[in-house]
């Protein structure tokens, strides 16, 4: 049997890209059977339903046939073929209690004498990919396995599904509710008090990224934000990756299918009117083996990020809030804590998402309230009344009233000054 696999082309001839050639008559009359390989555990139902169309008793009883030996007898605690006994421990219940025992003499047949011989277990090949055009350069590697079967010996069992399951579309709603301790990396013009403008992007492809609105003017690190995130994904949980289609090339006719790690990425910036704004930490999380955050602000240090921690799946707990820490990174591979977040995490099904919708941001249904900031969050250029209240008459209130008194005490003295000649001849006159 040839296997081979092609690069399909949308306007020219396909190309090969390499096949393997498989001997199955060589397999087929194999003394190590390797028409069907043997599981390690014999199951009736589930995902590992035993696949050969003989049990482990008919192909021990088999194997003693072909090799002239007596039938197996099956006692309490082992197996006994002729003079050999092959031990058997198991804490399992009754049921199929013979065909585990002989699924275990099966895995250790090589231990008879003189005909034993190891059986192939199950497993999935991984077998390399030639060309002719490109002779000794191996292409690539296909994975599969073959089983093989007389089609008269037993009734065929039905067919085993092998398509792969089909992946679900879920909602993914992030709310991002304050942060703290974030860098301060601006001064303020006339003050020179360390401060940022402070807004969160997040994404989980980075073409769909969203951003919150800015926090101005944060003196201490802390942001309010109560903004939502809402991201639309396909999953697979067998697999715990979600399916991304999307066409390579403008004029492809068909979207390729990629399987990527479910993970939201989220990071701090601090917004500049006329300079690109600068980063100031991150954080990724992996949906379906997530970190389990810290319940208080004050417990939130990076080591709840240590992957040798317990983690949690989200499709499985679909709800969580907490916070988790920003990180960046000083030098190569050295991260220094850059602030903390306070996330809820929500993920739905589309078919519940639909029915209870939710607006991004601030939008209604279900809206969020508008965080509580304090009055020193502004813009400088939006708001230069505000500027003016908050930074010049609270920094510099006294030296303004000074200021304007002195000014006032100059003019007094100057009108004095002015009028005291007229006033002296006036005097010297008599009048």
């Amino acid at each position: 049997m040839i296997v081979q696999v092609w690069d399909y082309d949308a306007t020219t001839a396909d190309d090969l890209i390499g096949e393997t050639k498989i001997d199955l008559e060589n397999r087929f009359y194999s003394r190590h059977r390797a028409t069907c390989g043997i599981s390690k555990a014999y199951n009736e139902e589930g995902y590992n339903t035993w696949r050969d169309r003989e049990k482990p008793k008919q192909i021990l009883e088999q194997l003693c046939k072909r090799n002239n030996l007596s039938l197996p007898e099956y006692q309490d605690y082992y197996v006994k073929i002729g003079r050999k006994r092959f031990p058997f421990v198991d804490e399992q219940t009754e049921d199929d209690r013979e065909e585990r025992m002989a699924l275990s003499v099966l895995h250790r047949w090589q231990d008879f004498p003189v005909c034993g011989c190891v059986l192939v277990p199950e497993h999935v090949e991984r077998r390399p990919l030639f060309n002719t055009a490109r002779p000794g350069l191996e292409q690539g590697k296909l994975e599969l396995w073959i089983d093989m079967f007389q089609f008269g010996e037993l009734p065929p069992k039905p067919a085993v599904d092998i398509s792969p399951p089909v992946p679900e579309e879920y909602e993914i709603r992030v709310i991002v509710w304050n942060t703290e301790d974030v860098p301060l990396v601006d001064s303020q013009f006339l003050t020179g008090e360390k401060c940022s403008d402070i807004y969160v992007k997040g994404w989980i492809l980075y073409d769909e990224y969203q951003k919150t609105d800015v926090h101005y003017n944060s003196l201490n690190g802390e942001g309010n934000f109560n903004w939502r995130f809402i991201f639309r994904v396909m999953y697979c949980k067998g697999e715990r990756v979600m399916i991304v289609r999307r066409k390579t090339t403008f004029f492809a006719r068909s979207e390729t299918e990629d399987k990527l790690p479910c993970r939201l990425h989220l990071q701090v910036w601090d917004s500049d009117h006329f300079s690109p704004d600068d980063f100031l930490g991150a954080v990724t999380l992996d949906l379906a083996r997530m970190p389990r955050g810290s319940p208080n602000s004050k417990t939130c240090t990076l080591s709840l990020l240590d992957p040798t921690l317990p983690t949690i799946d989200m499709f499985k707990v679909a709800r969580i809030k907490a916070w988790w820490p920003f990180e960046c990174s000083v030098n190569a591979g050295r991260y220094v804590q850059a602030g903390k977040v306070e996330l809820e995490i929500s993920i739905l099904p589309a078919e519940e998402a639909d029915e209870e919708p939710s607006g991004k941001g601030r939008d209604p249904p279900q809206n969020l309230p508008p965080p509580n900031r304090p009055d020193t969050s502004f813009s400088w250029f939006r708001n230069p009344w505000k500027a003016f209240r908050y930074i010049v008459c609270r920094y510099y209130k006294w030296r303004i009233i000074g200021f304007f008194v002195c000014v006032l005490i100059i003019l007094l003295a100057a009108c004095g000054i002015y009028a005291f000649p007229g006033y002296l001849v006036k005097r010297l006159l008599g009048a």
